[in-house]
């Protein structure tokens, strides 16, 4: 709307000139004459057939402004109608509006008086709205009661372009629509920003389509999917232009696109096969496992301290948002972030790759800024997926031996278990494998709970608690896999069964946190998943402690919130059942009875977290604890290794 308002001042200066002699001056320094027209009510407002529903509003507001200020009772009509005196708009069957709109390019628009015909035309329905609005500012005359309309050549808009014509195989720029299939870029009215950017910089009328692309046709294509978070490109293929890069580079991507791809050419003749080499914005500079596990071990051995950080709300929630409430919460970014590929996080299986890159580069980004990451995997229970994690593997079995026969089944090459296990193992595994491949170390925690009896993978399965060896069976065949087959040496493997206090291994429910045990070699840290009911449960028979001084790992607690009678039922109200000050009051006690932690993640904002145990002010308190550590501490702690 800049233009417009320049090109109103101008009116106004001139204002008088309009009333007194009847000429102004055109965009091109030509002189423009205005005709009153004296006939104002044999007039009809004509549209097109079939316009858009925005040609057809401002067809009606124009029409409502004429009446208006005039008196007259001007009528709408479209051009299947024949009406001797029209005020023809935007695109219609009349030989007056299709001679106007020759040559006219996006940002261009232009009033004149054809004949017994009144026409305005437009190369967008962008400059059409300007244009309506410029006639009813300058060119109603409610004084005298009519309009007064430039005659001869008229009035006309020229918009200012970087290019005079690009060609992609000979094919011009105006063929071209531009395709866009996500959401990401989309802005609060449900456009692409992109697409104005390409307009204006072209002087195309571009359109977007987000359903699919059709055969034949030619596309400016937004890909923003990247997996590599500091590269974009730009391909010539197929007789379309691909605009690559991820969702941290896309802009860069479309920058370099109108700039230094196209060096600034006022005609551009592009051919498929052409390209640009793979830019890049700059690798991060990222921790190393090293360093990940020197931070983690000196943490645990400081008595004084512990990283703070939540699990990433269920529902493919981003790691943007989790920080944004930890901060909202707490006044600090969190230590470390817990994210779940499976039902209760991402749901990988069921995520737009374009959700793949945003998540991928958020994370880089936040363990590049001294964040450290943790991902557990709900995996979906093969022998019945419909109920995801939950249920038993193979609800029908009556006896250890044949949930046994289950269990060696599901990691049993080729058996109808194994697939679909292997299915989703694998889709992990490539999300995780891209991480690796942006320099991203997090901790592992894979079979989470697997000593409890509320999943298909734990080791109690309605009342029948199978050998260890099955689950330590199927630990090992996780890792052998992903390190072995994928190459994934990016992983600190975290065992994390539930606590118990079931330490002699009593078969029927929860078993101790050492019974599946995977091995030292299989497993660089240990933690337990702790929902409190406020009586420090995790004293118990000191499961935990007994844990952490068998296996010599240093130890966290890798889940945790207020549970039973010590979690209300609405968020609001939590922390009079117990809130961060009963929190610290109980880390400060289990410290004080030797136990170390390197760190403590609460479940997902809903229910657990910091924020609603502290309610207004609390998780403020709470993290400006010494005790407490976020993501500022743990940066600086990092940053002293390099």
């Amino acid at each position: 709307m800049k233009k417009y308002l320049v090109l109103v001042l101008a009116f106004v200066l001139i204002a008088a000139l309009f009333v007194s002699c009847g000429e102004t001056k055109n965009d091109d320094s030509n002189t423009v004459t205005l005709r009153s027209i004296d006939n104002l009510a044999e007039y009809a407002v004509v549209r097109g057939e079939n316009s858009s529903d925005e040609v057809t509003a401002l067809t009606t507001s124009l029409r409502k402004a004429i009446n208006e200020a005039t008196g007259a009772s001007v009528a709408v009509k479209t051009d299947y109608y024949n009406n001797k005196y029209e005020i023809l708009i935007g695109e219609t069957k009349r030989q007056q509006s299709i001679d106007a709109s020759k040559g006219l390019r996006c940002d261009d628009y232009t009033i004149k008086i054809d004949g017994n015909k009144i026409v305005v035309a437009a190369g967008s329905e962008k400059a059409l709205g300007e244009a309506i609005e410029l006639f009813k500012a300058q060119f109603i005359d409610a004084e005298k009661k009519t309009i007064k309309v430039p005659s001869g050549k008229g009035y006309s808009y020229k918009g200012t372009y970087t290019f005079d014509k690009l060609t992609v195989d000979g094919v011009d720029l105006s063929e071209f629509n531009i395709y866009y299939e996500g959401e990401i870029l989309l802005d609060e009215n449900g456009d692409l920003p992109y697409v104005e950017t390409l307009r204006t910089t072209f002087g195309v009328d571009l359109y977007l389509e987000r359903d699919l692309m059709i055969d034949d046709s030619h596309y400016i294509i937004i890909d923003n999917k990247g997996l590599t978070v500091d590269e974009y490109s730009i391909e010539i293929a197929d007789g379309n232009i691909y605009i690559k890069g991820s969702y941290n580079t896309i802009d860069d991507a479309m920058a370099y696109f109108v700039g230094d791809f196209l060096e600034g050419k006022k005609t551009v003749e592009l051919k498929s096969g052409e390209g640009s080499e793979i830019m890049s914005i700059g690798k991060k500079d990222m921790y190393t496992k090293e360093q990940l596990m020197q931070v983690l071990t000196d943490v645990y051995n400081d008595d004084n301290a512990c990283i703070i950080g939540q699990q990433t709300e269920g529902n493919k929630s981003m790691v943007s948002e989790t920080i944004a409430d930890f901060v909202d919460s707490t006044g600090q970014k969190p230590g470390i972030i817990g994210i779940d590929l499976a039902i209760y996080g991402l749901k990988l299986p069921t995520l737009s790759e374009e959700k793949w890159s945003q998540t991928v580069c958020e994370i880089t980004d936040y363990c590049a800024d001294g964040g450290i990451i943790t991902a557990s995997a709900h995996w979906d229970n093969p022998s019945d997926p419909s109920q995801y994690v939950r249920g038993n593997l193979d609800a029908t079995n009556t006896s250890k031996e044949e949930y046994e026969e289950d269990f060696r089944a599901t990691i049993t090459e080729g058996t109808e278990y194994n697939q679909l296990f292997k299915k989703e193992l694998d889709i992990d595994a490539r999300f995780l494998k891209a991480l690796q491949d942006n320099g991203v170390i997090m901790v592992w925690r894979p079979l989470h709970e697997m000593n409890g009896n509320w999943f298909w993978y734990c080791v109690t399965q309605q009342g029948i608690t199978v050998d260890a060896q099955c689950l330590i069976d199927m630990w090992q065949y996780v890792y052998d896999y992903y390190v072995n087959d994928w190459g994934l040496d990016s992983l600190v493997w975290c065992y994390g069964p539930n606590t118990s206090g079931n330490v002699v291994n009593t078969p029927g429910g929860t078993m101790s946190p050492m019974y599946c045990y995977p091995g030292d070699e299989y497993v660089d840290m240990v933690g337990v998943d702790w929902y409190s009911g406020g009586n420090l449960e995790i004293r118990e028979n000191d499961n935990y402690l007994l844990m952490v001084d068998e296996t010599k790992k240093i130890g966290a607690l890798t889940e945790f919130g207020p549970g039973g009678v010590a979690r209300a039922d609405e968020p609001q109200n939590q922390p009079e059942y117990y809130s961060t000050e009963d929190l610290i009051i109980d880390l400060w006690t289990l410290k004080d009875e030797g136990y170390k932690f390197t760190y403590l993640l609460t479940w997902t904002a809903g229910a657990y977290s910091i924020g609603v145990m502290g309610g207004e002010t609390g998780g403020y308190e709470f993290m400006n604890e010494d005790y407490t550590l976020g993501q500022a501490e743990v940066k600086a702690m990092f940053d002293a290794l390099k």
